[in-house]
């Protein structure tokens, strides 16, 4: 389950359709799970690696003019008042935008992120996708992209029922 959004600087001040942003996929994956691999979850426990997918796409005549690139961070808050983990769970990432050979354009980056990075809790995750036409982060356009996830719990265990 997730949320998102995304805002290019083309739609809707030039035009309807002349350029959308979807957000289509944000899915936290238990990287220690075996079976299926890397199992889509909503339930972690602190000492598990993770990963974060993000997919989405651009659409519209436009699509074919961007380039640059994306730069995305994923954050952290917790839901329920008893997790300390909040604010970045990685770096940010800076990936150079392909060139274009669709209509729409789909893209997707993956975060890692190692064990022990978050403490027991129940939090929520948002991923932010933003556009820059030459790489550095504190230099964006107004392309911009939300995706937020429905809870995740990460709590300590006591027996593994793989």
């Amino acid at each position: 389950m997730f949320t998102g959004q995304f805002q290019t600087p083309a739609d809707p001040d030039i035009g309807p359709g002349i350029l959308t942003g979807t957000i289509t996929a944000m899915i936290v994956r238990d990287t220690t799970e075996n079976f299926p691999p890397g199992e889509t979850t909503s339930l972690l426990e602190p000492d598990d690696t993770f990963s974060v997918e993000l997919d989405w796409q651009l659409a519209g005549p436009l699509v074919w003019v961007v380039g640059g690139f994306w730069v995305l961070g994923l954050f952290i808050d917790d839901m329920d008042g008893v997790g300390t983990t909040s604010g970045p769970l990685s770096a940010p990432a800076v990936i150079p935008v392909p060139p274009t050979t669709s209509d729409p354009m789909t893209y997707t980056f993956t975060f890692n992120i190692p064990a022990n990075s978050v403490t027991d809790g129940v939090y929520q995750l948002t991923a932010v996708i933003n556009h820059s036409p030459d790489g550095n982060p504190a230099n964006l356009t107004e392309m911009v992209g939300f995706a937020e996830s429905g809870p995740v719990k990460y709590t300590t265990t006591i027996a593994e029922s793989n």
